[in-house]
């Protein structure tokens, strides 16, 4: 984004940006009657997963390189007009935030990446290269 003012200053920001896109692409994706069931439950489970992954500390402070990813995502998001599209970025964007806030994709440990308040101003990866069951769904 062109305006650093604009990016979300903590994780609980982040998670208020992408909660609205969230919201706002799954009523595109309601638009296919004969998939709203479907949307809504796809919906239900995707806002579970932004939630977590912000994590149990939401008030830490996002690294720029964070901030940016999700706010370049959500406004992606926005420009989605398409129902079908929608429908298939509701799953997409939950994994995206989860990236960019450092979780693992899919994830139910909500913990951040390891990063406190002090290490935030670094770029990089998210500190969980190497360990153990650190991967998807572990």
């Amino acid at each position: 984004m062109s305006d650093p003012d604009q990016l979300p200053p903590t994780r609980a920001d982040a998670l208020s940006l992408a909660l609205d896109a969230y919201e706002a692409l799954a009523l595109v994706g309601e638009e296919v009657a004969d998939e709203w069931i479907y949307v809504s439950a796809l919906a239900d489970a995707g806002r579970a997963r932004l939630t977590r992954a912000a994590g149990q500390r939401p008030e830490l402070p996002l690294a720029r390189t964070e901030a940016t990813a999700v706010a370049a995502a959500a406004a992606e998001v926005h420009r989605i007009a398409d129902p079908h599209r929608a429908i298939d970025w509701l799953s997409t964007f939950p994994a995206v935030v989860e990236l960019a806030l450092g979780a693992a994709p899919g994830s139910r440990d909500a913990a951040p990446s390891g990063r406190d308040a002090g290490e935030t101003g670094r770029a990089g990866g998210t500190g969980r290269a190497g360990e153990a069951g650190a991967g998807p769904g572990a």
